[in-house]
């Protein structure tokens, strides 16, 4: 028994320097396509890095992002716990008609990041209503997740957040000012659209357009219908989650871009360059696929000649509302759209100089509930 017990500790002790050697033999990689982020680097060793504790997180995380074949073995992990009927991997819950939802517990949930970010948000509605600004032209517009509105394709054991707990929270702190539920919509219409991508985070173009139709009668204006559209499909997209999983067998979903006359028109302009339209086609080629609205995230997108109305709309925004642009940029004379997580400059400064005179804010519940960027709204 004792020599049974030193051979497979042997063992065990040859694979672990193994695959040390050969992630040391191999050359550290910078991207990662597939996670679609920046892998961590070796870091340096200094006595600053010491004391924080930085070194250490940073020395962590590199040998994650550095092992040697890690998406191989991602997959290789995956596939045994499908095997045992295990619905929960790698954050993901693998849920019916093939779609990965995110999980977010109750203990991933931080209330106080919450209720400082809608009190951020509120004291940046008011100086804005101070300012001038109609309580009727600001609009916080936060979209469920695909976990409250798929409920019914869940494992059953699934335990996320409280949503509808949120957004009545949402709507205390925000009392007076425009505030559209999306969820009794989404969720009456998603028997029959796809509204989320089935391995992405993200909702698809038709779950953005269901987004501006419930912004439009908000809004009280006219609501447009899908067949006002001309639509382009693209297939073959596996997104954010499907990185988490990489399982050979996932769905894969199709990509569809919405035109309407006179988008190719529109004076685009993002990344400190002028662009032709709303749509980067050369990105759907990559995998994120999803970065065909406007090449990604930027600190500014401007869209400019939808309309000669006078109106011009600043929106604050996550990744969600990159779908949602080129919908609603046909109503406004200018969007300015900021995301504070790279956005650096002075808002109210931004909005005087661009004459802003409409405000929305559109993140997904769960990205606004997490954001500390939004600290951002109170430095003016």
């Amino acid at each position: 028994m004792k020599k049974q017990n030193s051979i497979i500790i042997a063992v065990f002790g040859l694979l672990i320097v193994s695959l040390g050697l050969l992630s040391w033999l191999t050359p550290d990689a910078d991207f990662s396509e597939n996670e679609n982020r920046v892998l961590q680097q070796l870091p340096r060793l200094t006595a600053d890095t010491v004391k924080s504790g930085d070194f250490g997180d940073e020395v962590e995380d590199y040998l994650s992002d550095q092992f040697w074949q890690r998406d191989r073995w991602t997959a290789i992990r995956s596939r045994a716990k499908m095997l045992l009927l295990n619905r929960d991997i790698g954050g993901v819950y693998l849920a019916d008609d093939g779609y990965y939802i995110e999980k977010v517990t109750p203990n991933d949930l931080d209330g106080e990041r919450l209720a400082k970010n809608l009190q951020t948000l509120r004291q940046f509605f008011d100086r804005c209503a101070e300012s001038g600004m109609a309580a009727e032209n600001m609009t916080f517009l936060p979209v469920p997740t695909p976990g409250c509105i798929l409920r019914d394709k869940l494992p059953e054991y699934a335990t996320l957040f409280d949503e509808d707990a949120v957004f009545a929270q949402m709507e205390a702190a925000l009392e007076g000012y425009r505030l559209p539920d999306l969820r009794e919509p989404f969720a009456a219409a998603a028997g029959e659209r796809q509204l989320y991508y089935r391995t992405d985070h993200h909702w698809t173009t038709a779950g953005a357009l269901l987004g501006y139709q419930c912004y439009r009668a908000a809004l009280g204006l006219p609501v447009p219908d899908e067949a006002d559209f001309t639509v382009e499909e693209y297939p073959g997209f596996r997104g954010t989650l499907y990185s988490k999983v990489l399982d050979a067998n996932a769905a894969t979903d199709t990509v569809m871009l919405y035109r309407q006359p006179g988008d190719t028109g529109w004076s685009v302009r993002y990344d400190n360059t002028d662009h032709a339209g709303c749509y980067d086609t050369a990105k759907l080629a990559q995998k994120d696929m999803y970065e065909v609205f406007f090449g990604g995230n930027w600190p500014t997108v401007t869209v400019r000649g939808g309309a000669e109305n006078g109106r011009r709309l600043l929106v604050l925004k996550d990744s969600y509302a990159n779908a949602f642009l080129p919908f609603a940029a046909a109503d406004y004379e200018e969007i300015v759209a900021v995301d504070l997580r790279y956005y650096l400059g002075s808002l109210s400064e931004l909005m005087q100089q661009e004459g802003i005179t409409d405000l929305l804010v559109l993140y997904s519940t769960s990205s606004f509930i997490a954001d500390p960027k939004i600290d951002r709204l109170a430095l003016g």
